[in-house]
């Protein structure tokens, strides 16, 4: 069978060159159309994403950051009205700020759909994070707020409620909130609950994740020092319950109890707040403190019959003083460590038993003569806290050491143990100690009303600031005590964080930290693997002439002999020391390396101690360093440098631990 024929015989296959031509007005009519029709679908197409754009992002986006703004503003309130003490009017701007962060996390909640892109995603849920912290956080100030508003009026705040007649002295209001501690427990648990959820919600956040700045605005290092703060603050509320658990054995509410006052002079500075001069027997029964009985501290020596030989620093440091007297162990910079020494050889001397030691100087004094205002002591005189020009120093100050008439320490003969060189006033300051005390307390406790919120700041302040020390008997109050920090205990920081503790011992300098200052340059440089190195620069200066009252002879200021001590991480190693003119050497004590050594300072002169040494660890961002203050010192400025980058001065007025990012 033959193969079938097309008609015409068309072939099935024609090539491109038999196809028809299309004329050239199709191109030129057709084509544009084309193109146009294109570019109108794709306009109205990105007019569309435009829309969309501006409706889901930019808007929202906008409206966040107005609301954030608002609320930015709404919190800033708080710390004025908490400044100003007035509970109400904190109560009712936390409602304001409550408000403003439903507004803000209402717009931040139109930004929802951005969870579903991966590129977003973390940063929207650090979002609801910050915002679940933030009512935790509030919930917490509310909570403190009903905890604190029965006591509002009694320390001195503007309350939400009154206690009764605003005449109450302050031994009233102090017995009231006394008997009424236990409810102060509930409250502070549910502070704890709100805060520890809030801190759980916060370290979610990886800081690391966000710029360090943004328009200028420091982002990174907010979000840090948010972390850092939270977690302090949750802890610090964790601590505080074991330490409330215990006021009532530390107040004599459950039964009587006597304490060992030491008089430390902060002035001839020693190292757990300066050398120990006078000693008082507090009785405390259901808060009201009685005196019973006070001394010099030399009479306190003179029944200590135990022949203990001086430690080598006194022996190096402080000349002619053989064996080692009650007045001379507070060697330790740790409260403790110093007391467990003390404590015992106090014991041997025949003299009453206590539930601890307080230890405070005079700084605590001069403080709480600034609230009370002059008293009187009788047969002594009045003292105030004015400035006196005699020294540029208060007049308290002066008086005491007027009285004391003390230069150095009383020499006692090595052989007979009786003392051959003492002060004019030796033997009679005594009848003083108990006079003075008596009189300020009984000033304090007569504050009125209007002098409670200032004496409550103060009080809290001298603790804080390591003016006041305490030391118990009782383990589990001595844990509660140092828990809260209040027993001036060698900490330990962190696992790979730095720590500095700088530690002036006065041997024998006369009166001079009355008047010598430091400052600390504090600079750390982390090479490529990590590894800090430290140089640290010590100024002492001494702006006070050396003089003696033309009257009494009193001789104040002089040399200042300082042994000094800095402790730093365990493993660190000195690679260079320069100022020292003794001593220098390198050691270990309560868990650190301590580099050492002695210097002298005179009047209207300047001391430079520089230190180069390295950690032994390695460092990452952020940098974590604990810088703890001596107990009686000063309040001493910091310059601190890491990796070039300088931080803002730090006074350093009490312990602190910061977190910086570099």
């Amino acid at each position: 069978m033959s193969d079938p024929v097309l008609p015409d015989s068309t072939p099935l296959v024609r090539s491109l060159d038999s196809l028809p031509i299309m004329p050239k007005k199709y191109f030129s009519v057709k084509a544009p159309r084309l193109f146009i029709r294109f570019l109108s679908l794709a306009g109205v197409f990105l007019v569309i994403i435009g829309i969309a754009l501006y409706f889901t992002v930019i808007r929202p986006v906008q409206s966040l950051i107005a609301s954030a703004g608002q609320l930015e503003a709404s919190a800033m309130v708080i710390p004025q009205t908490l400044k100003a003490q007035d509970l109400a009017a904190t109560q009712k701007q936390l409602e304001i700020v409550s408000s403003d962060l439903d507004k803000t996390q209402k717009e931040f909640s139109r930004l929802s759909w951005t969870r579903v892109l991966p590129f977003a995603r973390n940063y929207y849920l650090d979002g609801q994070r910050i915002f679940s912290a933030a009512r935790e956080i509030l919930a917490a100030a509310n909570a403190g707020i009903n905890g604190i508003a029965p006591y509002a009026d009694i320390i001195g705040l503007k309350g939400l409620a009154s206690t009764g007649d605003g005449a109450k002295t302050a031994e009233d209001r102090i017995n009231f909130i006394i008997n009424t501690l236990d409810k102060l427990k509930p409250q502070l648990s549910t502070i704890g609950g709100h805060l520890a959820a809030a801190r759980k919600e916060i370290d979610q956040i990886n800081a690391k994740r966000y710029p360090k700045s943004f328009r200028g605005v420091p982002v990174r290092d907010r979000i840090i020092t948010g972390q850092s703060l939270l977690d302090q603050a949750s802890t610090l509320v964790n601590d505080a319950q074991p330490l409330l658990e215990s006021l009532p054995y530390i107040l004599g509410i459950d039964a009587p109890r006597k304490y060992l006052v030491l008089f430390q002079n902060d002035a001839e500075l020693r190292a757990t707040g300066g050398f120990i001069t006078a000693y008082a027997i507090l009785a405390v029964d259901k808060g009201k403190i009685s005196t019973v009985q006070s001394d010099d501290i030399y009479t306190l020596d003179n029944k200590f019959t135990k022949k203990i030989p001086a430690p080598e620093p006194i022996v190096k440091y402080l000349p002619k003083v053989p064996y080692w007297y009650l007045r001379d162990q507070n060697l330790s910079p740790d409260f403790k460590v110093s007391m467990d020494t003390f404590h015992p050889n106090y014991l041997l001397t025949g003299s009453p038993k206590v539930d601890g030691i307080i230890a405070l100087n005079t700084q605590v004094l001069v403080d709480l003569l600034r609230i009370t205002g002059p008293i009187g002591v009788p047969g002594f005189g009045n003292f105030s806290a004015d400035e006196d020009p005699r020294c540029n120093c208060p007049q308290a100050f002066y008086e005491l050491e007027l009285f004391a008439d003390v230069e150095g320490p009383v020499v006692w003969d090595s052989v007979s143990g009786q003392i051959i060189v003492k002060p004019v006033n030796f033997g009679v300051r005594k009848s003083f100690i108990g006079p003075m005390m008596y009189s300020i307390l009984a000033n304090v406790m007569a504050q009125p009303k209007s002098k409670m919120g200032q004496l409550f700041n103060t009080s809290l302040s001298l603790i804080q600031q390591k003016h006041i020390l305490f030391y118990f008997l009782d383990p589990k109050i001595q844990s509660a005590s140092e828990t809260f920090n209040l027993a001036g205990r060698i900490r330990q920081p962190a696992e790979n964080s730095d720590y500095l503790f700088v530690v002036d011992t006065n041997f024998a300098g006369a009166k001079t930290n009355a008047w010598v200052t430091y400052s600390a340059d504090y600079k750390v440089d982390i090479s490529g693997d990590g590894t800090p190195t430290v140089d640290l620069s010590l100024t002492y200066k001494n702006p006070q002439r050396y003089f003696q009252d033309e009257k009494t002879k009193l001789k104040l200021n002089g040399v200042f002999r300082d042994w000094l001590r800095v402790y730093v991480p365990k493993g660190s190693t000195l690679v260079e020391a320069k100022g020292f003119e003794t001593g220098q050497t390198t050691g270990e004590d309560q868990g650190k390396t301590v580099f050492e050594g002695f210097f002298t300072l005179t009047p209207l002169n300047t001391k430079v101690i520089t230190l180069k040494y390295k950690l032994p660890f390695k460092a990452i961002s952020p940098y974590n360093l604990m810088i703890q203050k001596q107990g009686g010192s000063k309040e001493f400025p910091y310059l601190i440098t890491i990796n070039g980058r300088k931080q803002p001065e730090l006074i350093l007025s009490s312990d602190k631990e910061l977190v910086i990012n570099y």
